[in-house]
C-alpha cells in the first residue's frame, strides 16, 4: 500500500513537472512570437520612415526646381525690358575708358561682343567649366550622375594623376578626385606655392558621389529622428549636411584642404587658418582660378563678411572652389561669392575686366540651350565657358 502511494505521488510530481515545462515552453513561444511581430513592425516602420523621407526630399527638389524656373523667367524678362528701353547703338564698340591704375570692371552690356568666329563647347565641357551653382536652392543637373563618371576621363584621381604628371600632390587617399579643369588649376596653384617655399598641402576631399552624400545625410538625420519629423527633420539635418544633389562637393570642383607632414605631429596639429600655407592660398588662389567657397562672418579671416545667406552654408568649412581665372578675378575684386558673381552676370551680361588700363578678361552671359553650344569668340588668347545652373552660360575670353 505504501509503495503504491509513493508510485502515485511520483506520477503526480512528474505530471506536474511536465505541465510546468509545457507552460514555460508555451510562454517562450509567446515571447518569441511577440518579438517576431515587433521586429517585423519595426522593420516596416523603418522602411516606411525612409520612404517618407525620400518622398519628402523628392518633393522638396521639385519645389526648388519650380522656384528656380520662376526666377530664371523673371531674370530673363528683366533683361528683355532693360534692353528694350536702351536707345543707344548696341553695335558701338567704342567702350568707355578704364581707369589707368588698379582694377576696373566695366559694364559693357550695351555693347556687342566683337566676334570673329565661334567655338563649340560640349555639354560635358560646359558642366565642368567651373561656374555651375549647386546649393540648397539649385540641384545638380539631371545628367550629372555617378554612373557618367565611372568610365570617362572627366574625373581624375588627384594623387595618381599628379604622380604621372611629375608634380606629386598629397591627398588623403587615391580616391580623392576632381574634374580635370579643377585638377589642372590645382596643380598650377600648388606649384606656384612651392615656388614660394610652401609645401605639404593635403587635399582631404574632392568629388563626392551621390551615394556617399546620401549616406552622410542619413547618418546625420538619425541623430534627430527622435525629436523631429518631416520637413523639419530635413531642415535640421541640412544645417550640417547638404541634401543629396545639393552639395558643392558633388560637382567635383571643390576641395577641402589642410596641411600635413609625415612624422611631424606639431606641424600637423596646427590650426590651418593660422599657417603660412593658408595665408598664401587665401591671398593667391584667385590668381589660379580658385575662390574660398563658403565665407561666413569672421571665417576664414576676422574681416570676412557673411555670405551664408547666399551660399546656404553657415558652418566653418575649409573649402576652395575652382571657378576659372576670369571669374575668380571678378570675385576677388568685388568680394563676391559664386552666387553673387552669377547674379552680377545676370544683371550685367557683358563686362570687361581691366588691370592698370589693360584688358585681361571679357565675360558675357547667354541663355543656356541645354545642350552643346557655339559661342562667339574674339581675337583673344583662350576661351572658357560654363553653365551657371540658373539658366545661363557664362563665357570668358582671356587676353
Amino acid at each position: 500500500m505504501k509503495a503504491t502511494c509513493l508510485l502515485l505521488r511520483g506520477r503526480v510530481m512528474s505530471n506536474k513537472n511536465d505541465g510546468q515545462k509545457k507552460d514555460a515552453y508555451t510562454h517562450l513561444k509567446h515571447i518569441l512570437a511577440v518579438l517576431i511581430v515587433f521586429t517585423a513592425v519595426a522593420g516596416i516602420g523603418f522602411i516606411f520612415a525612409r520612404d517618407t523621407v525620400d518622398a519628402q526630399l523628392a518633393s522638396l527638389k521639385a519645389q526648388r526646381e519650380e522656384q528656380n524656373q520662376e526666377r530664371i523667367a523673371q531674370h530673363n524678362q528683366w533683361l528683355a525690358e532693360q534692353r528694350a528701353g536702351h536707345t543707344g547703338s548696341i553695335e558701338n564698340t567704342d567702350w568707355p575708358a578704364a581707369q589707368p591704375e588698379g582694377w576696373d570692371i566695366l559694364d559693357l552690356s550695351d555693347y556687342s561682343v566683337d566676334a570673329i568666329s565661334t567655338q563649340t563647347f560640349t555639354r560635358e565641357e560646359l558642366e565642368t567649366g567651373g561656374l555651375m551653382v549647386v546649393n540648397r536652392w539649385h540641384y545638380l543637373p539631371a545628367d550629372y550622375t555617378d554612373e557618367r563618371f565611372q568610365n570617362g576621363d572627366e574625373l581624375v584621381s588627384v594623387s595618381s594623376t599628379a604622380r604621372a604628371d611629375g608634380f606629386p600632390i598629397q591627398a588623403t587617399n587615391s580616391s580623392v578626385s576632381l574634374m580635370r579643369p579643377a585638377y589642372e588649376a590645382l596643380s598650377e596653384m600648388l606649384q606656384a606655392a612651392k615656388n614660394q617655399n610652401l609645401d605639404y598641402y593635403t587635399i582631404q576631399e574632392g568629388y563626392r558621389t551621390n551615394a556617399t552624400q546620401n549616406q552622410l545625410f542619413l547618418d546625420a538625420q538619425s541623430k534627430y529622428e527622435d525629436r523631429y519629423t518631416g520637413e523639419v527633420l530635413i531642415e535640421k539635418t541640412r544645417e550640417s549636411v547638404s541634401v543629396p544633389g545639393t552639395s558643392d562637393f558633388q560637382t567635383g570642383l571643390s576641395i577641402r584642404v589642410h596641411r600635413s607632414k609625415s612624422g611631424d605631429r606639431e606641424f600637423n596639429s596646427a590650426n590651418f587658418r593660422e599657417t603660412e600655407q593658408f595665408t598664401w592660398l587665401y591671398d593667391h588662389s584667385w590668381e589660379h582660378g580658385y575662390t574660398f567657397r563658403f565665407p561666413i562672418a569672421g571665417y576664414p579671416t576676422e574681416s570676412t563678411a557673411d555670405k551664408s545667406w547666399k551660399t546656404g552654408i553657415g558652418i566653418q568649412m575649409m573649402v576652395f572652389r575652382y571657378v576659372g581665372k576670369g571669374p575668380a578675378a571678378v570675385m576677388h575684386v568685388k568680394d563676391f561669392c559664386l552666387e553673387e558673381f552669377v547674379e552680377y552676370m545676370i544683371e550685367h551680361p557683358h563686362i570687361g575686366v581691366f588691370n592698370n588700363g589693360e584688358l585681361l578678361y571679357e565675360l558675357y552671359r547667354v541663355t543656356d540651350s541645354g545642350s552643346s553650344m557655339n559661342v562667339d569668340v574674339t581675337d583673344c588668347d583662350t576661351v572658357t565657358a560654363s553653365i551657371d545652373n540658373v539658366g545661363g552660360v557664362i563665357v570668358c575670353l582671356a587676353y
